[in-house]
């Protein structure tokens, strides 16, 4: 559908573009100025280059810090559950119940947090902390005629704090955090066994005083004061998304009856905020014509290119009608796609099926390990050309599928 010498200039236009933005605008934190400069960039770009016929510009309300901040308020409420203990040593039981019963409520409450704020991505904690404004961009491709079916390609402007124990390995993170919670557990178990007997026993004081040390590392998992330049996570999506339209209004091509959309979120990095916030306010729009996102996260490593139908650490389910029009858009690109799940963290897919919206993500990131990943390491010169290439073949075969036979049909 799009001519060879079309989608090479968009790729590199794509390399270009993702270059000057983390040179001159910088890393991006959800919500906050660079964040809404690169916004106005991208909104330049289409208006200047007549590549979107509409462009809408909604804020809305984040706390930036409460997804991965979390994690330095549970490590404050863990230490002092297990230091308080201590004051069991004074050895009446009425004390001990007193002391154990505290502990319990603190290590409650920081799982509590956990589940909401990290594995669900609930906005749990996020009334108590500092809050300001995103945006989504959402640009639109108009049909000829009147709207009947509509594609959405997505990806997020924003860039995510540094992970320093990323920087180790993604593995040292991971059981990093698995012994802070298993130390939480044990610990937990013990404290309820000391509140029931009244007495605190020498090895109970041996497990706290260990898990209270591991907690220690809950402290390294971001760090505020560096952001990941987010060349590949999420650029690549940003410009596959512009670069659909860009195709589209170059060669001339617009369908009957078909919208073609980029929509470029906010504060993905703070919680899927900007999906979501898309979905609640375009609700009315989405419900009445077929309509269909496609997520690209992340198009770095080429063999890991897959095809995510599920998402939130496997917990959500996302369209299996996407999914199969990904299938069907590998084919077409000649690049038949991997299927597999988002084993750790979310997508904006996962705030969009969560909110009844068609939507699948693709991700092209090295699930055992990367040097990239939320870290400063994330450089336009740590690129894949190929893979970003790979990305918008795939974006404009699912459109041109989309446009001749809507979503797929599958077996229920």
């Amino acid at each position: 559908m799009i001519k060879p010498e079309i989608k090479k200039d968009a790729v590199q236009y794509t390399m270009d573009t993702i270059k000057y933005v983390c040179d001159e605008i910088g890393p991006r934190e959800s919500g906050m100025e660079a964040e809404k400069k690169a916004q106005e960039f991208f909104v330049k770009e289409l208006k200047d280059n007549g590549w979107a016929d509409e462009i809408m510009v909604d804020e809305f309300t984040i706390s930036r810090h409460a997804l991965v901040g979390f994690t330095k308020i549970i490590g404050v409420m863990l230490i002092l559950a297990s230091l308080i203990q201590f004051i069991g040593l004074i050895g009446n039981p009425l004390v001990v119940r007193i002391v154990s019963i505290a502990s319990i409520l603190l290590v409650i409450l920081s799982l509590t947090i956990l589940i909401f704020e990290f594995i669900l991505y609930k906005e749990f904690i996020d009334w108590a902390l500092p809050q300001t404004q995103s945006r989504n961009v959402y640009a639109k491709y108009k049909p000829k005629g009147t709207v009947k079916r509509r594609i959405v390609i997505n990806g997020h402007v924003d860039s995510a704090y540094e992970w320093p124990l990323m920087r180790v390995h993604q593995n040292f993170m991971v059981a990093t955090l698995v012994t802070c919670l298993i130390f939480a557990l044990a610990s937990l178990s013990l404290y309820i066994k000391n509140a029931v007997h009244g007495v605190i026993p020498w090895y109970s004081f041996v497990v706290t005083t260990l898990g209270g040390i591991s907690y220690i590392a809950l402290f390294y998992v971001c760090t505020f004061k560096t952001i990941s330049p987010g060349a590949n996570d999420n650029l690549t999506g940003t410009l596959t998304a512009i670069t659909t339209l860009k195709c589209l209004k170059e060669s001339g091509i617009r369908f009957e009856h078909t919208e073609v959309a980029a929509l470029l979120t906010g504060a993905e990095e703070a919680g899927l905020r900007g999906a979501k916030a898309w979905a609640r306010k375009y609700k009315k729009e989405i419900d009445e014509v077929e309509t269909a996102v496609i997520v690209f996260d992340t198009l770095r490593d080429f063999d890991w290119a897959t095809i995510c139908y599920r998402d939130m650490t496997g917990l959500v389910a996302n369209s299996e009608r996407v999914a199969a029009l990904l299938v069907e858009a590998g084919k077409k690109a000649n690049q038949p796609l991997k299927q597999g799940i988002i084993p750790f963290g979310a997508s904006d897919a996962a705030a969009l099926s969560r909110e009844g919206v068609h939507a699948a993500t693709i991700v092209a990131q090295n699930q055992l390990g990367t040097d990239y990943y939320h870290t400063r390491n994330d450089k336009p010169d740590n690129m894949c050309e190929k893979t970003v290439a790979l990305g918008l073949d795939v974006a404009l075969a699912a459109v041109e599928l989309f446009d001749k036979n809507g979503l797929p049909r599958v077996k229920e």
